[in-house]
């Protein structure tokens, strides 16, 4: 089930604004709204979203932890640690999960038009509202913002002494996760590119990969292994180096 946090500087959310944004930027959806002060709910295509507000911060251990090593968004622990109210928001009565992420990601891209919205946690992904905003704008192109379904994580990069790369979310599309161990002497930027058009292809095109597979991104071509993961539970895919 899709579930996310949206974290505000100010104790109020006008709901209000928010159906006004999300009937101009998403015109195609037809829906009757359930909402009071300080909840609403949608049923749209036989999906339903539903948005609480909360005046007081969210209360999450891994909150401040994963601002801290947030690679989009660098300052991010300085940003979040100023909410004190927060919307939380979770889609039910799922279709297939890419129709599902979909609807989701056209709420939580309506929910960030207003002053006081400070950030977006879908754990552990932590967002900058605009960030968030251009990237669910892909969708009018019929483009999928895989970078907000698909968190990649980057073990020992804080630390200075090299790099690796785990996906946490392909599971949610039926899919493994993405690993790739000990890339120190690549460049960073590269890999991490890579790994994100990986993840879209994956999930645009439904593809399962096999132990042996080869795949070719652009000037880049890679071997793919499947074996016991090392930062993910089960088996992974492995990309070489």
């Amino acid at each position: 089930m899709p579930l996310a946090n949206v974290l505000l500087d100010g104790a109020y959310y006008d709901f209000n604004l928010f159906f006004d944004n999300f009937k101009k930027r998403w015109s195609t959806f037809d829906f009757s709204p359930y909402k009071d002060k300080n909840t609403f709910g949608i049923i749209i295509d036989g999906m339903a979203v539903g948005c609480t507000f909360t005046p007081y911060s969210f209360m999450s251990p891994d909150l401040t932890q994963n601002a801290r090593e947030s690679v989009l968004w660098p300052n991010a622990e300085a940003q979040v640690s100023k909410h004190n109210a927060h919307l939380t928001v979770a889609l039910t009565r799922e279709k297939d999960p890419v129709s599902s992420h979909i609807l989701f990601s056209k709420v939580i891209s309506s929910l960030l038009h207003q002053r006081n919205v400070c950030g977006v946690y879908l754990r552990p992904g932590l967002f900058e509202p605009a960030y968030y905003i251009k990237c669910a704008d892909t969708l009018r192109s019929n483009k999928l913002p895989s970078e907000l379904w698909v968190h990649v994580n980057c073990p020992g990069f804080e630390r200075g002494d090299g790099f690796s790369f785990y996906t946490s979310g392909m599971q949610k599309f039926g899919k493994k996760e993405f690993e790739m161990i000990a890339a120190a002497e690549k460049n960073f930027i590269d890999a991490y590119y890579l790994f994100k058009k990986l993840i879209g292809y994956t999930i645009e095109n439904n593809v399962d990969f096999n132990d042996g597979d080869k795949i070719g991104l652009g000037s880049d071509n890679r071997t793919l292994s499947v074996s016991d993961g090392v930062y993910v539970k089960g088996r992974s895919i492995k990309i070489s180096a």
